[in-house]
């Protein structure tokens, strides 16, 4: 959560007076560690500006790359995640992870769903499971 501003003011006004951690965060209601980052971030500062979030690392699969990759999908649609990702890379000669992907089929609308084509499980059908709970009735 980013602390407001005028909060931020009434922290250092609060210390200004002599106030300690403590009794600031009790008068204005916010935590001891709160009181604490806002003095750090002004004496490393010198301002109660937060900082800038960080970015992490941006995702590859766009423009050009994410057209390649939904034709891939077109091409591949019973595929997994770690297949399009194989594919992708191979296509693309470009590094990218299998979470990557799935963000990327995510923002791209595909939603993980099975094939109808795939052969059924070794489990049993349903409608042989109710047959057995009505037999044994």
């Amino acid at each position: 959560m980013i602390t407001p501003l005028k909060l931020r003011e009434a922290v250092l006004r609060a210390r200004a007076e002599g106030r300690s951690y403590d009794e600031t965060a009790r008068l204005l209601g916010i935590g001891r560690a709160t009181v604490n980052r806002i003095l750090r971030l002004h004496r490393e500062t010198s301002s109660l500006e937060p900082r800038p979030r960080g970015g992490g690392n941006t995702s590859p699969i766009h423009g050009e790359m994410a057209r390649m990759l939904a034709a891939i999908v077109a091409e591949m649609p019973d595929a997994t995640v770690a297949e399009l990702a194989s594919e992708l890379v191979k296509r693309s000669r470009t590094q990218t992870s299998r979470s990557a992907v799935q963000r990327a089929l995510t923002r791209l609308g595909f939603s993980r769903k099975k094939s109808r084509f795939l052969p059924p499980n070794a489990t049993h059908s349903s409608t042989a499971n109710s047959e057995k709970r009505s037999a044994r009735s």
